[in-house]
């Protein structure tokens, strides 16, 4: 059996999600060769990584550079607009600061180029 890349491994939990429509057990996981201690600590990876800023790699011809593309008030801002425990008027308002503070943030950016 050939083992899968990390890569290759995410992109499979990935495809699998989008084809389901409900919530199910991790379990199912199985189904793409996960067990279940695996899963979980693959769910749990990737719910770390989506609560961080995002990032943007601009590759180079011998270097790859790493920048950020959110502050953490950015971070903040998505956090609340994903959270469905929250109101929709507290959603839309958190949505309007976050886009709002993206496109200050690039104004500013592009000013000290």
């Amino acid at each position: 059996m050939v083992r899968r890349t990390m890569l290759e491994r995410a992109k499979a939990i990935f495809e699998f999600i989008k084809k389901v429509d409900e919530p199910f057990p991790k379990s199912k996981l199985q189904k793409i060769g996960l067990n279940p201690e695996t899963a979980e600590k693959w769910l749990e990876l990737i719910i770390y990584i989506q609560r961080q800023p995002r990032i943007r790699l601009v590759k180079t011809k011998n270097t790859t550079i790493i920048e950020k593309t959110e502050k953490g008030y950015h971070v903040m801002s998505r956090e609340v607009f994903m959270d469905p425990t929250r109101s929709y008027k507290e959603r839309f308002y958190a949505l309007q600061d976050y886009l709002s503070a993206l496109i200050t943030t690039e104004k500013l950016e592009k000013e000290q180029k």
